[in-house]
Order: structure tokens, then sequence, then C-alpha cells
């Protein structure tokens, strides 16, 4: 099972995409979500970073302290909660 990190300010608004993720891969995935805080305590083992468009300016920080690779999530998808969507534009990192 790949296992996919979401991280936006606090975690509330990516969780809710997460949910979605999840649902549209009939549960193949296991994808949380995490405020930039404290994502880093959760990335062991993680296939993927996927980072909300209101800390986007963040990935080249993010990216400077893993190997995991850290993508930014779509706006147009993340705004109207396409999990199905996110998904299908990350396939190449799973």
């Amino acid at each position: 099972m790949k296992k996919i990190i979401l991280v936006c300010n606090g975690g509330m608004s990516t969780a809710m995409l997460a949910k979605r993720m999840k649902d549209a891969s009939a549960e193949e995935i296991d994808v949380h979500a995490y405020g930039e805080a404290e994502f880093m305590q959760h990335v062991e083992g993680a296939s993927v970073i996927l980072v909300g468009p209101q800390i986007r300016y963040r990935i080249a920080d993010f990216q400077a302290e893993t190997d995991i690779p850290v993508v930014g999530i779509s706006p147009q998808r993340y705004g109207i909660m396409d999990g199905k969507g996110v998904l299908e534009d990350i396939k190449k990192y799973l």
C-alpha cells in the first residue's frame, strides 16, 4: 500500500481531500493530512508529499528536508476537492 502525505497550514482542509482520495482509490492507498508544523514526523515510508496551494511557496523548503518527492496540489483540483483528479496527477510517483 502506497503512503501519501498531504500538507497545508493546519491539516484541516487537506483532511477532506485525503478522504476523497482514499475513496477514489478504493482504499488502496494510505493517505493522511497534517499541518506544516507536524508533517515531517509522519513522512517515513511515504511515496509522495503533496502540498496545498496555500503553502506551495514552501515546497523548496520541504524538498530540502527530505528525499521524498514533494509536489504541489493543483489549485483547481484542490478547490473542488477532486480526489480522483489529484491521484491521476501523481500517478508517476506511485
